[in-house]
């Protein structure tokens, strides 16, 4: 990995994981207020246009995201030891994988049903129906599951975040805020939120 240690995330880090984050919450927010009105009723249908365009469009967020930091990304030194680092990373590994697993299940769902991904003006369609038609229920299945993962994994590490800012007072949570940095960073101690 060539990304350069730093005392907090770098500019671009920051704003593809603020963008990425409140994509999703609205999102699922659009997706699980839709499922509340009963099929044909305006709310649902207003609200059925939105997911796919802002699906795909978050899904190259989060490639960006990822190629941005193992290539270029300015990352905060860890300080973290033992079970608290071990259980911060590997919610940082399940939340990128199913950050890159949700929207290729929704996709492998979209193009085995034979349906395209409408922005309005364009279209992006694939004719796979015939090669993934037999997998494109269990794979929108899959994405819904994964989806609600995502939400409590992020939910969770909100908490880190927010429990190594107002009980621990480190300066954990401070990396990934906009704005500049006031003050040399603390090793952090404690329970560790992977940003």
């Amino acid at each position: 990995m060539s990304a350069t240690a730093s005392a907090r995330y770098d500019r671009v880090s920051i704003a593809l994981h603020w963008a990425i984050g409140l994509g999703i919450l609205f999102l699922a927010s659009t997706e699980l207020i839709r499922h509340e009105f009963a099929k044909g009723h305006f709310i649902r249908e207003d609200l059925k246009p939105i997911h796919m365009p802002l699906g795909t469009i978050l899904f190259v967020l989060i490639l960006a995201r990822l190629a941005w930091r193992v290539f270029a990304a300015k990352v905060p030194a860890d300080h973290s030891t033992g079970a608290n680092a071990i259980a911060a990373r590997a919610i940082h590994l399940a939340l990128y994988g199913m950050m890159v697993a949700t929207p290729l299940l929704g996709l492998v769902y979209v193009f085995g049903s034979g349906k395209a991904v409408d922005f309005g003006m364009f279209q992006i369609a694939l004719p796979l129906k015939d090669l993934l038609g037999g997998i494109a229920k269990a794979a929108r299945e899959g994405h819904e599951v994964l989806g609600i993962s995502i939400l409590v994994l992020a939910g969770l590490h909100a908490v880190a975040a927010l429990g190594h800012h107002y009980l621990l007072r480190d300066d954990v949570m401070k990396r990934m805020l906009p704005g500049r940095s006031e003050a040399p960073m603390r090793a952090p101690s404690g329970i560790v939120a992977a940003e």
